[in-house]
């Protein structure tokens, strides 16, 4: 593979041939079709298909800016609906349509999730055994590819919503296809007012997000621009090499900037590899209940309320404000309402400030925010270790969103077993790209959520998505209370895939335009 021209940034031309979920969709419901492929001609046709479907970067930038100077006027958001689509392969899917290259490809993403469990401690209830949906055991048939699509709410006057709309859009290609689409449909939608953008456990979510250098900007200070080669095939990354091509002398395991985002191999990727990114799918069961139950229980021996227990694992306020910008007086939260919110009309809640923080100037020890609260262990920003330059080669772009009804006051936490599939069966359909899955959603989950001694000695493990032991510790500061909690978010089906561009698709099927 020989690099772009445009190694810094992708060009105009390359944002129309990558696919537009890196940017983000930014839609209020989702819905995910998993298929299999019969034979590589079915695959390929699908493949050629997908390619006249899916939508991409340019417009939904163009889209989403739009969407922001409607929102300034006051303009109604319902007067310009659309639904978007994107397909995403796996390695198995890959594999089975014929591509060429994929020796090259990393372990993690040949390998996919399920033989990964052990690294990224997907173990006991989270186990691959325990899996539900198209990634059951004994299934008898691989995932080959997920298609994402996404839509407006539609206006309550008409009968036939854009999801549908686009989705039998997608199931007669299909059909006519002769590809197999697993039953397991997973739907998703944000959370009804007053909870819209929160995930279940009551916190505002998608705060902390990247910008990508040459493609997206971040409208909150704090959220650093990235390097495009982080998420992005054959372009720099935070160290300057072009990821998918190789290095001569990589990083070892305890040099800053391991893994690499490109290969460590002299084997590059293939062409054809260009503008895509590597996605991670995950369906992660929340057990709402057994998050209120334990911060209840436990509130009184940390001296917090158990609304502040709550926002100490979080880092944030369920409003999302910072505990960096609203610690209160001590442990207290002067405009706390009586579940720990935020005045809504609080200036700390603006995108000047919601996300303007850093941790080694006024919490290097954690009293404020503890050192392993979910938002400083997924992005340990300046703090020491693993400091900006580090914490900036593994940042992610979450796409992802709830699913399931909502919690009722009373409901019977999940006790163990099998994770319900029914009416408490909620949680977050996460989807995140990076170019390396090693140092991108690997890391963050293996060598930060789940090291209790990350970032130092006695910090604790994250404790919303640590997955490798069921009761892993938490440390508040200043007075070091230790904490053991429990496992609240389970693994219940996931898989690695491949985005690739629309000219890779094309490629894929056998439709070369070049």
């Amino acid at each position: 593979m020989t690099s772009g021209s445009a190694t810094h940034g992708p060009t105009h031309d390359d944002e129309a041939d990558i696919q537009g979920n890196l940017v983000g969709f930014n839609k209020d419901n989702l819905r995910l079709l998993f298929v299999t492929f019969p034979n590589a001609d079915a695959g390929k046709q699908f493949l050629a298909g997908m390619a006249k479907q899916v939508n991409h970067a340019a417009e939904i930038k163009s889209y989403n800016e739009r969407f922001k100077e409607r929102a300034k006027a006051g303009r109604s958001q319902l007067d310009e609906q659309v639904s978007w689509v994107n397909l995403v392969v796996s390695f198995a899917g890959l594999t089975q349509v014929g591509a060429d290259g994929l020796d090259a490809f990393p372990d993690s993403f040949k390998q996919g999730m399920r033989a990964r469990a052990q690294t990224i401690g997907d173990v006991d209830q989270s186990d691959p055994v325990n899996w539900t949906g198209p990634f059951a055991p004994g299934s008898g048939f691989a995932v080959h590819a997920m298609v994402i699509i996404a839509a407006d709410t539609p206006d309550p006057q008409d009968p036939v919503t854009l999801l549908d709309e686009r989705t039998t859009e997608i199931r007669n290609l299909i059909e006519s296809c002769g590809v197999t689409e697993f039953t397991a449909t997973q739907e998703g939608h944000t959370r009804p007012a007053p909870f819209t953008g929160h995930e279940h456990f009551g916190f505002k979510d998608g705060i902390s997000q990247p910008g990508i250098r040459g493609l997206t900007t971040s409208s909150k200070p704090g959220s650093d621009t990235i390097a495009a080669g982080e998420f992005l095939i054959d372009y720099e990354d935070q160290d300057g090499h072009v990821s998918g091509q190789p290095i001569d002398a990589p990083p070892s395991p305890d040099q800053p900037g391991y893994p690499p985002t490109t290969s460590p191999t002299p084997q590059p990727l293939p062409a054809w590899s260009r503008n895509g990114s590597l996605v991670v799918y995950r369906k992660l069961f929340q057990n709402v209940g057994g998050f209120r139950q334990f911060t209840e229980a436990h509130a009184a021996e940390t001296g917090l309320s158990s609304a502040q227990l709550r926002a100490k694992m979080v880092g944030r306020w369920p409003s999302g404000a910072p505990l960096e910008n609203v610690p209160g007086d001590g442990h207290i939260d002067p405009t706390a309402q009586d579940i720990g919110e935020v005045d809504p009309n609080s200036p700390v809640l603006e995108d000047e400030h919601i996300n303007n923080f850093s941790y080694q100037q006024h919490d290097a020890d954690g009293h404020l925010m503890p050192k392993a609260a979910h938002i400083r262990k997924a992005n340990p920003r300046d703090g020491q270790p693993a400091g900006r330059d580090e914490s900036n080669r593994h940042r992610i772009t979450r796409r992802g969103i709830t699913y399931g009804p909502e919690f009722v006051e009373g409901e019977a936490p999940y006790g163990g077993g099998p994770v319900p599939e029914d009416d408490r069966d909620r949680g977050l359909l996460f989807i995140c790209y990076q170019s390396s899955i090693e140092r991108g959603f690997e890391f963050i989950q293996g060598q930060w959520a789940n090291k209790p001694d990350f970032p130092d000695a006695d910090a604790g493990q994250d404790p919303i998505i640590s997955q490798n032991v069921a009761n892993p510790p938490f440390t508040i500061p200043p007075n070091n209370v230790h904490l053991t909690t429990e496992r609240w978010v389970i693994t219940t089906g996931g898989e690695y895939f491949f985005s690739p561009a629309i000219s890779a698709l094309q490629h894929l099927a056998g439709e070369d335009t070049q």
